[in-house]
């Protein structure tokens, strides 16, 4: 599955992953023109000397920097910078929990009300959840650290209320995974992670912290945490403008052996 978000610029905030850091600098170094458009960035052997950090960590953030849309990479040619301002879509892959985090990295959590809820009818359905369950519900917009950190979305967020423990800890660390910080205080690994996409129209209120006219088109993502034994640990319910966001899914047909 592949995602695509609009309109990045270089403002990343609060990004403290090492190659989300790595990512900032070569990016800021292309808006100032220390790499001209049509020119190679240094390898990636050099790049990984030159500032102290491991290839992989190299690779992350030229992914990322490829993703916003500065550079693009050819082999046997090597990484070419393409924009220094662009303002086109770019496509993020989102195959697995590693992609996710790469996505956590600039589109951080901005939670503004945690509450207790219990779950009626409507929004178990939307959900796809027990009718009657009660869940921390943790909301708020999904802010762009690359855009000043400008709302891109709106998430309501949903976690089972024996990991209470972690609220502050959600709070506090916005670009961190809350499936990773369950892992890492609970010992729960989350097994799978099931997505559901769905068309909607943005409601007065969600529109206007998004910033678009009310009844806009819109996309919900909902996603399910689960651990190795079924158990749902984790919903979130995202909201994106329909002109920030596109799914796509690609299909391969299975071989038959004989």
């Amino acid at each position: 599955m592949n995602v695509h978000s609009r309109d990045r610029s270089p403002d990343l905030g609060s990004t403290n992953t090492r190659y989300g850091e790595l990512a900032s600098i070569l990016v800021k170094a292309i808006v100032a023109g220390h790499h001209a458009v049509g020119s190679l960035l240094p390898t990636e052997h050099e790049l990984a000397q030159r500032y102290s950090v491991s290839r992989h960590t190299v690779r992350a953030a030229l992914k990322l920097v490829q993703e916003l849309g500065y550079i693009s990479r050819k082999k046997s040619v090597g990484t070419i910078v393409e924009n220094a301002n662009p303002t086109a879509a770019y496509t993020q892959s989102i195959d697995s929990v590693d992609d996710l985090v790469r996505v956590a990295v600039t589109e951080v959590r901005a939670i503004e009300t945690t509450d207790l809820v219990t779950l009626d009818r409507a929004t178990a359905r939307r959900l796809e959840a027990p009718v009657g369950s009660q869940w921390i519900r943790l909301s708020g917009p999904r802010v762009d650290v690359w855009k000043n950190r400008s709302p891109v979305a709106w998430a309501d967020i949903y976690i089972d209320p024996s990991f209470g423990g972690i609220v502050d800890e959600i709070h506090n660390h916005p670009e961190v995974l809350i499936s990773s910080i369950i892992e890492r205080q609970y010992g729960r690994p989350i097994d799978q992670i099931r997505q559901v996409a769905t068309a909607t129209l943005l409601d007065v209120s969600l529109a206007g912290t998004l910033g678009v006219d009310p009844g806009s088109a819109g996309l919900r993502l909902v996603r399910h945490y689960r651990s190795a034994d079924g158990r749902l640990l984790e919903i979130t319910d995202t909201c994106y403008p329909a002109d920030r966001i596109a799914v796509s899914f690609q299909l391969k047909r299975s071989r038959v052996r004989g």
